[in-house]
């Protein structure tokens, strides 16, 4: 069982990659690389995320009736996601995307070590299992997807 403290290492680790990505163009940082995302899209669909959980950490923390599951319209919430970070310049997005995390474990932080590992009432989850599978992987997931295709830019 990882602390809230491990689980913001892992969470920390995004900000670290994000933070590499500042050299890189515009050019680079707009071209489709997954589908029909860039890199500036994948960075905004994890900042949606982000910025949406921020309001859950909030309800934890006040201890508000929460409910750990995925969005009830992924679809949706992604697209809204890519399309407010397409309004962004990229590296002003990287910036802004760095700053939702730190917001979101400065949040964690804030969290009572027994809400974190309680099982959260009708949902499969703890908030450290939900982390780990809904925020840790998924950034895992979309840095592979990011470096795999720097690596043809070189």
């Amino acid at each position: 069982m990882a602390t809230i403290t491990d689980v913001s290492k892992d969470l920390e680790r995004l900000t670290v990659f994000i933070s590499n990505l500042t050299p890189y163009s515009d050019e680079v940082l707009c071209k489709q690389i997954v589908g029909t995302w860039s890199i500036q899209d994948i960075i905004s669909h994890i900042m949606g995320w982000d910025k949406n959980f921020i309001k859950t950490l909030n309800q934890i923390i006040n201890n508000e009736e929460v409910k750990l599951e995925e969005h009830h319209d992924v679809q949706a919430f992604n697209e809204a996601s890519v399309a407010f970070g397409r309004k962004m310049k990229p590296h002003d997005l990287l910036k802004e995307a760095i700053s939702q995390r730190k917001q979101l474990i400065l949040k964690l932080n804030l969290v009572s070590e027994s809400a974190f590992i309680r099982q959260f009432h009708n949902s499969a989850y703890t908030l450290e299992t939900f982390l780990k599978e809904m925020f840790i992987n998924h950034d895992k997931h979309h840095e592979k997807q990011i470096m795999q295709h720097l690596q043809t830019v070189r």
